[in-house]
């Protein structure tokens, strides 16, 4: 049960990082996104989002997602596509780490010099407490 919990806070947190930082609205141009949800039984394993512009879908973002044995989510990658390259660029990666008492999540953004996740890392770390609630702790860059 408490672990359970955990996993749906984690993910809950996780998606709506990613929406907080991977979308803005526009009011005088509204777009409308499609997804594509990839799955192995009951867990996503990829999602990929499509913006529908007049009817015709065009590829913007792809997330991929681990699991560890216990089914929580222990990384969640993202890619944007780029028309030139015809191909998914590498964007953002959260790692997701547990322990009894602790959930870690580490977040960096893809440099692409270096090509690696060691852009713009911060950490965030959560208390779990004896009511299975998950509680903010501190938070570092």
């Amino acid at each position: 049960m408490k672990t359970n919990l955990i996993s749906k806070a984690v993910v809950m947190l996780a998606v709506v990082m990613a929406s907080v930082m991977n979308f803005s609205a526009s009011a005088s141009n509204p777009t409308q996104y499609v997804k594509n949800e990839e799955m192995i039984g009951e867990l996503m394993t990829a999602k990929t989002i499509f913006k529908n512009e007049d009817g015709h879908l065009f590829r913007h973002l792809r997330y991929t997602y681990t699991y560890d044995n216990e089914n929580r989510v222990t990384s969640k990658e993202a890619a944007k596509w780029d028309n030139v390259k015809e191909a998914w660029v590498p964007y953002f990666k959260m790692d997701v780490s547990y322990t009894n008492s602790e959930v870690e999540l580490s977040y960096a953004r893809w440099n692409s010099k270096s090509n690696a996740y060691d852009s713009n890392i911060q950490k965030s770390f959560y208390e779990l407490n004896d009511a299975d609630a998950t509680l903010m702790l501190a938070s570092t860059k």
